[in-house]
């Protein structure tokens, strides 16, 4: 059953027409509020102060004592006898100066809010001062509130803004949660995990790009499953070989040692060697193919409980040997309370060997390798670093992909490239972590084996 969908555009058109309702709908409120006041009598029209002050002037003009009128509310005065000197004022400042003006020169005020009358008495001129706008007719809320015209552009604008925010958030929000479906699949995608199905977006534009999306991981994973089959067979097929080859080696090898007990003369005893020597190293090509089988489809792991301390002796043992017989020195140092460690022996000996061996190779004669055993939030660390040159840029970013043979000048020509890649794999079947860079302290290769309790 298909997904119903709209456009994009659609949905951008929708989101316009959401703010211009809301936009409406926040001004229409403020007025509406404004008009109830005003109809209750709660707020004063805007000619409301104007009117009042007018209907007064009669009475002011013949209510001999000035105190006695009751002035509208904002309403200020200014007394002035026929010298236009001032006897009594409410005015101060601007306004006062203003007032004296209109009164004196009969100049009106620039400012539309206030305006000026003047009232003819007897003895004297009273100038009143009246507002131009609606106001409360509370008192207090006079004093303390700005007017309602105020109020209702304050009221406009916080609502304007509010529909604005409040609406592109939730557009933004439906938009990240059509757009999740896609993050998601690069995410998968990304974490090289190709079984999982595509998500749905309700935006046409969108649901076409995660179909798209969705037939691109299929191919690429009908195309790699077929790749890995093939590398798989690939790989059955030289172990396989591997193994089949094995056992004429073992044939030619032992008839030639068994030739080489004869008397021969010096020729065939050269031819012997010859024979001997390239079977010898035809062994070694066949164990390289058959750990290059094991390592890609993964060691069966052994593991088992024992003395890390103890273990560590035996490795310095063999390494020791190693290095009598190239001049170098070796010292291990190993943290106290090492405990018992639960590991495969024999595939974590040949990581260590591997690693220690490739010091060897690259370690300057009379030289030294330092390696260090510690135990640390619950990992066991194994550092081993040697005196030589250090590694190379190319080194640490590929030292551990498979048959990477780095620099060729110090490589043998029995070197595959496969030393650090088995003890990257072995590592990695123990869940640790083989790191590389060069000592501060030596300036050669510093190679970490990281490995959980």
């Amino acid at each position: 059953m298909g997904i119903k969908t709209t456009s994009l555009k659609f949905s951008f058109w929708k989101f316009l027409c959401m703010l211009l309702i809301g936009l409406i709908a926040s001004a229409a409120i403020p007025f509406s509020l404004i008009f109830a006041g005003a109809s209750t009598g709660f707020i004063a029209y805007a000619d409301y102060s104007e009117r009042s002050t007018k209907d007064l002037v009669p009475i002011i003009a013949a209510t001999p004592d000035l105190t006695d009128v009751q002035l509208p509310m904002g309403c200020k005065y200014l007394v002035l006898d026929k010298n236009y000197q001032m006897i009594e004022t409410s005015l101060e400042g601007d306004d006062l100066d203003r007032a004296m003006d209109y009164a004196i020169y009969g100049k009106r005020n620039e400012n539309i809010n206030k305006q000026y009358l003047l009232v003819t008495r007897k003895t004297e001129y009273v100038v009143l001062q009246y507002y131009i706008g609606s106001q409360f007719t509370n008192e207090w809320l006079y004093e303390h509130f700005p007017s309602p015209e105020i109020l209702l552009y304050i009221l406009l604008g916080i609502n304007c803004i509010a529909v604005c925010v409040i609406l592109t958030a939730k557009f933004a929000k439906n938009m990240q949660v059509q757009l999740s479906p896609l993050f998601e699949a690069t995410k998968q995608v990304t974490g090289q995990n190709l079984d999982f199905e595509v998500g749905h977006s309700k935006i046409k534009e969108f649901e076409d790009v995660l179909r798209s999306f969705s037939d691109m991981k299929d191919n690429l994973k009908s195309s790699l499953e077929k790749q890995w089959n093939a590398e798989q067979r690939q790989r059955e097929q030289i172990a396989a070989l591997a193994h089949d080859l094995k056992t004429p080696l073992t044939v030619i090898q032992g008839n030639i040692d068994l030739i080489s007990e004869t008397e021969l003369d010096n020729e065939q005893r050269v031819y012997a060697e010859y024979i001997t020597e390239s079977s010898g190293q035809i062994g070694i090509y066949i164990k390289t193919l058959i750990d290059i089988s094991r390592t890609a489809a993964g060691y069966q792991l052994n593991l088992e409980k024992f003395d890390i301390s103890d273990y560590m002796e035996q490795i310095e043992a063999q390494t020791n040997a190693l290095c009598l017989t190239k001049g170098i020195c070796l010292r291990m140092k190993k943290g106290d309370n090492l405990g018992t460690f639960k590991a495969d022996k024999l595939l974590l000996e040949r990581a260590i060997m591997n690693v220690i061996a490739n010091a060897l190779d690259y370690s300057p004669q009379k030289g030294t390798i330092y390696a260090d055993v510690q135990k640390s939030n619950g990992f066991l660390y194994i550092s081993i670093t040697d005196e030589g040159s250090g590694f190379t840029n190319e080194d640490l970013h590929h030292a551990k992909e498979q048959f990477f043979m780095g620099d060729n000048s110090r490589s043998s020509n029995m070197h595959f490239g496969m030393g650090l890649y088995i003890t990257s794999s072995i590592v990695k079947q123990h869940n640790g972590e083989l790191t590389l860079k060069n000592s501060d302290n030596t300036g050669g290769a510093e190679v970490k084996i990281k490995i959980p309790y």
